[in-house]
């Protein structure tokens, strides 16, 4: 069952909260989930913009191993890779032994970079340097990788039950952005202005522009 904002269901519990999730409702949280990473846990920190005690991060220490682990794999020194990367897990809590030289693949590199930076804003300027963004958002609607999905949670009401007060989640394409991702060719490169070209002979206009 879905409800209105800031809604109860019979039991007094929460059916809607006070900013979503809601399927066709701007300016609120399309699916009930919000962004913690960076974000400060103090409790004055979230209420101005001047509280904050933590900086914006524009580089950080996660990405130098996922940098140096790439580059090494790239020159086929792969053991030396493997050590970047389970430098770098270790530092997450898993196993630093996880990752051995027979199980590194260049689609495992891409999926560190793709699981450590997540939410960085770091994906769409990967996809474009291993030149595979065109392939992931292909503007196909049945692609799971080109179409925004949502997620949404439904609280179980069923007293005396074990699951009662446990929540179920659904998957679906989501409401609000119906169109899939679609990455052109032309978005590998910038466009160089016609007054620029005219200016010049020698520079060659850049592909698909």
């Amino acid at each position: 069952m879905e409800g209105t904002l800031n809604s109860t269901y019979s039991d007094d519990g929460t059916l809607v909260g006070a900013d979503g999730p809601m399927r066709n409702e701007n300016y609120v949280s399309a699916t009930g989930f919000y962004l913690r990473k960076y974000i400060d846990s103090s409790p004055s920190g979230a209420t101005s913009s001047i509280q904050s005690d933590v900086w914006w991060v524009w580089f950080r220490l996660a990405e130098v191993y996922l940098n140096a682990g790439e580059a090494a794999f790239e020159l086929g020194l792969t053991s030396e890779a493997v050590s970047f990367y389970n430098t770098l897990r270790e530092r997450a809590g898993f196993n630093p032994e996880t990752m051995t030289v027979a199980s590194l693949t260049l689609e495992r590199v891409r999926n560190e970079r793709r699981v450590e930076l997540a939410f960085e804003d770091h994906r769409v300027w990967d996809l474009k340097r291993w030149r595979i963004a065109h392939e992931y958002w292909d503007g196909n609607t049945e692609s799971k990788e080109a179409m925004n999905y949502a997620l949404f949670g439904y609280r179980i009401v069923r007293p005396g039950h074990p699951n009662h007060g446990k929540y179920v989640y659904d998957k679906f394409p989501a409401p609000r952005q119906v169109a899939p991702r679609f990455f052109r060719l032309g978005n590998y490169y910038s466009q160089i202005p016609q007054d620029v070209l005219n200016n010049n002979p020698e520079i060659v206009r850049n592909p698909f522009h």
